[in-house]
C-alpha cells in the first residue's frame, strides 16, 4: 500500500502484539532496517521519538541534568519550568533517572521532546506508565499540537481522544489505512464481523 501522511494528521498504528508496530516506528527512523518497501520524509520534517522503555535516558543522571546536559544554554529555572509543565517538580527533579518511577521517567522523556520541537512526533506506547492525571495532561498537549503524530497504543480511550486516522496491521503483516477516528473504525470492524458471520435460524 501507499500512504501519504499530511501535516496535522494524528495516526494511530494498531494491531495485536507481535505484528511489528514498534518495529515500523523504528524502521522509519532508520533505527533498524526496513524489511520491505521504502519511505521518504519531507524536506522540512524534524522527528522526535518517544521510546516506550525510555532507554535513551541515562539512569545515573538526575532528572534535571538529563535535560540540562542536552540543552546546556538553558538556565536552571527554565529547566525546572519545563519539568513542571510535565508535572515533575520539587525534590523529584534531583532524583536519579534510574530511581524514578516509570511514569516519572516518561515525564522526563516528554520534557525532552518538548524542547526538541519536532514537527513530527513518533510515540511508542506513550501512556504505558502514566497515571490518570499524566494521561489527561498528555492528551491535552497532543490535542493542541499542530504537527503530525504517528503513535502506537493499546489504550483505546487514548486512541479515541487523539487519532484522526487509523493504520491497522493484521497478523499477516497486511496494513490498511482508515482516514477516520477510532470509533468509526470500531464500528466498521464490527460491521465486517457481522457480515462475515454465518446466518443462524
Amino acid at each position: 500500500m501507499r500512504l501519504d501522511v499530511m501535516r496535522g494528521e494524528k495516526i494511530a498504528i494498531i494491531g495485536q502484539n507481535g505484528v511489528g508496530k514498534s518495529s515500523l516506528l523504528k524502521a522509519i527512523q532508520n533505527l533498524i532496517p526496513l524489511q520491505s518497501g521504502h519511505f521518504e520524509w519531507g524536506q522540512k520534517v524534524k522527528t522526535t521519538y518517544y521510546e516506550q522503555e525510555n532507554r535513551q535516558l541515562h539512569p545515573e543522571k538526575t532528572a534535571i541534568n538529563e535535560i540540562w546536559d542536552r540543552f546546556p544554554n538553558m538556565y536552571e529555572v527554565e529547566v525546572r519550568n519545563i519539568l513542571g509543565r510535565v508535572l515533575l517538580s520539587g525534590d523529584d527533579v534531583y532524583k536519579k533517572v534510574g530511581s524514578l518511577s516509570g511514569g516519572e521517567r516518561a515525564k522526563v522523556a516528554f520534557a525532552i521532546m518538548m524542547l526538541e520541537r519536532g514537527n513530527v512526533l513518533i510515540l511508542d506506547e506513550p501512556t504505558n506508565h502514566l497515571d490518570i492525571v499524566g494521561k489527561e495532561a498528555l492528551e491535552e498537549a497532543l490535542n493542541g499540537y499542530t504537527g503530525t503524530i504517528l503513535f502506537v497504543s493499546h489504550d483505546r480511550y487514548f486512541i479515541k481522544k487523539i487519532a484522526t486516522a487509523i493504520l491497522h496491521i493484521d497478523m499477516q503483516g497486511n496494513a490498511v489505512y482508515y482516514p477516520f477516528g477510532y470509533e468509526q473504525f470500531d464500528d466498521d470492524q464490527q460491521q465486517k464481523e457481522k457480515e462475515a458471520s454465518p446466518c443462524t435460524m
